[in-house]
């Protein structure tokens, strides 16, 4: 087989995007790591400037035109909060490479049409990892442990990487056809089995919502397509809780929570977390704390290792500047894919953003569905 030298190029960047913005070993057991991804972020600059061409294309200026903001408010969002981080202009730049790397990639395999490549490079990066991780959690017992001594970090890395691989596959399965097959089926068991045994509710949830949002998609399909339908959804999603607590104790939402996932009514300490983080929203709302000073901020303010829900996570790395040229970026994603989307990634969006409710489920993961969305179409293009 003949390797075309786009394909190459896309092969090498999708693999430099997921390790800049998925991978994130602990020290223990990858020393230097950081480095790595600092080259990979180097390189990956350099392929955009090499082939600058593939991303001044007329149809994809509104997305670039946005992302050049974002990269911008990621960046002031940083420098301004330096003294916390310690952080320098260099540590400052790579912050906002692996913020926009999932759009770069495949904004560039989608233009030189190797999204088949990208999607396979990124199902099998992804595969690899969680065999991995999988082997690693389970022959040292961390897997169940609440812990945050897993290869790739906690439990929300790994399990949520999972529901990443069921949702590429789910694609490949659309460019045959076939929605539903054996292997899909054994991946989303997988990925369940290993939500519940890293005891990591959220994601469980997730993946019967994926299913659910994936499987009977049609019957709502002009609605999930409307763009102010998704704005609205994490608006009211992510200010529910902060607003009405008292719906915890609703006998239905309460049986749910108690008997089904056998969690407290105080969602594993969210609600008190939730009391401290208005607070934290209001000491720097318009371009937030830099995400690097996210951990920080959270911890001494909202006492939570993160404030636990998608789009105060956001406004506390990025601020409401920030968190809005996101969700401009999820409507022109929606938009430009309007007729000929994604299923699996339309599910997968809309998943994030309801669990996005108790959960920082807004970040990279977000940003790469709505790269996907925008740029990989129903059973991708043949090359």
């Amino acid at each position: 087989m003949v390797v075309r030298k786009k394909q190459l190029i896309t092969f090498i960047m999708t693999v430099l995007m997921f390790h800049l913005s998925f991978i994130a070993f602990r020290e223990e057991y990858f020393v230097g790591f950081l480095k790595i991804q600092r080259y990979a972020a180097i390189a990956l600059v350099g392929l955009v400037f090499i082939n600058i061409n593939a991303f001044i294309k007329k149809e994809n200026c509104l997305i670039n035109i946005i992302l050049i903001l974002l990269s911008v408010s990621v960046g002031y969002s940083s420098w301004m909060n330096k003294d916390l981080s310690g952080y320098g202009l260099i540590n400052i730049i790579f912050s906002v490479v692996k913020t926009v790397a999932p759009l770069i990639a495949l904004e560039y395999a989608c233009e030189v049409k190797e999204e088949k490549t990208a999607i396979r490079v990124l199902f099998a990066c992804t595969l690899i990892y969680c065999f991995i991780a999988d082997v690693h959690g389970f022959s040292t017992g961390f897997i169940g442990q609440n812990k945050s001594n897993l290869l790739l970090g906690n439990k929300f890395n790994l399990s949520y990487l999972h529901i990443f691989s069921v949702a590429l596959y789910a694609n490949i399965c659309e460019e045959k056809t076939k929605k539903v097959n054996t292997t899909l089926i054994v991946l989303w068991g997988i990925a369940f089995f290993i939500a519940i045994t890293s005891t990591c509710t959220t994601a469980a949830v997730a993946c019967g919502l994926f299913a659910v949002l994936y499987l009977f998609q049609e019957k709502f399909e002009k609605i999930i397509l409307n763009p102010i339908v998704a704005i609205v959804l994490i608006l009211f999603c992510d200010s529910l809780l902060f607003i009405n607590s008292a719906i915890l104790t609703w006998g239905p939402i309460n049986s749910f929570i108690v008997n089904f996932l056998h969690e407290d009514t105080t969602l594993t300490g969210r609600m008190m977390i939730y009391q401290n983080v208005l607070k934290l929203l209001m000491m720097n709302p318009w371009f937030g704390f830099g995400a690097e000073n996210n951990y920080t901020m959270s911890h001494t303010v909202a006492m939570g290792m993160n404030t636990q829900n998608g789009l105060a996570d956001i406004i506390v790395s990025y601020g409401v500047v920030g968190a809005c040229l996101i969700l401009l970026l999820m409507v022109v994603s929606l938009l430009k894919r309007k007729e000929d989307y994604s299923r699996s990634y339309m599910a997968l969006m809309y998943t994030f953003i309801i669990v996005s409710m108790v959960e920082i489920t807004l970040g990279n993961y977000f940003l790469i569905t709505l790269a996907l969305l925008a740029f990989v179409e129903n059973g991708n293009r043949s090359n």
